[in-house]
């Protein structure tokens, strides 16, 4: 009996010195996987807006027209010359509807002015974002976001949204190809606005 005694002992002594789990904080920093650093989304777009966003878009951008006509798929660099026809500001999604040159009368794309720029296609459209640079989809979302937003506070902000019917824009800018019937939405990078015609 005290044989068994002893080995149910030293068995409990055995499985107590045994630390079947880790126990770490949740906010610790694993630095071989970098899984829980910080990203900062807002300093990640500050250092490449000047150095890699603009550039890009003025050397790789093509006529939205001719975009339109070749239908490539996905998301496109874009860049034109429109006539505003109308100005919609109804919701905080703003839309500029313009007549590409040589100018119709009709609606042939919609530049959005925000103050809320919806959707990620300034980021999908940009080929040194892609997703794999980033530890999780939250930080891939974020950068699409903050991408939005600096349109918002660099090109979107002087733009008087009053009396813009009849002036023509030059832009620059993302958008992705069209469902038939549809019209381009352009999210601008770049947006100058000359005298009206």
């Amino acid at each position: 009996m005290m044989r068994y005694g002893s080995v149910a002992l030293a068995g409990f002594l055995l499985l107590g010195s045994c630390v079947p789990w880790t126990v770490r904080p949740i906010n610790q920093t694993d630095s071989a996987s970098g899984q829980a650093r910080s990203f900062d989304a807002v300093r990640y777009v500050d250092s490449i807006w000047d150095s890699k966003v603009l550039p890009t878009v003025a050397a790789s951008a093509v006529d939205l027209r001719e975009a339109l006509k070749a239908r490539r798929p996905g998301y496109l660099l874009v860049k034109g010359e429109g006539r505003v026809l109308r100005v919609d500001t109804s919701s905080r999604s703003g839309l500029m509807l313009v007549d590409l040159a040589p100018y119709d009368g009709r609606a042939d794309a919609a530049i959005q002015i925000g103050p809320v720029i919806r959707g990620t296609v300034l980021r999908d459209a940009l080929p040194f974002i892609q997703f794999s640079q980033f530890v999780n989809q939250l930080e891939f979302a974020r950068v699409g976001n903050v991408l939005n937003d600096r349109v918002v506070r660099s090109v979107l902000v002087s733009l008087p949204k009053a009396g813009l019917e009849g002036s023509v824009v030059f832009f620059s800018g993302a958008s992705s190809q069209p469902a038939a019937n549809e019209l381009p939405e352009i999210v601008p990078v770049t947006l100058v606005v000359k005298e009206k015609v």
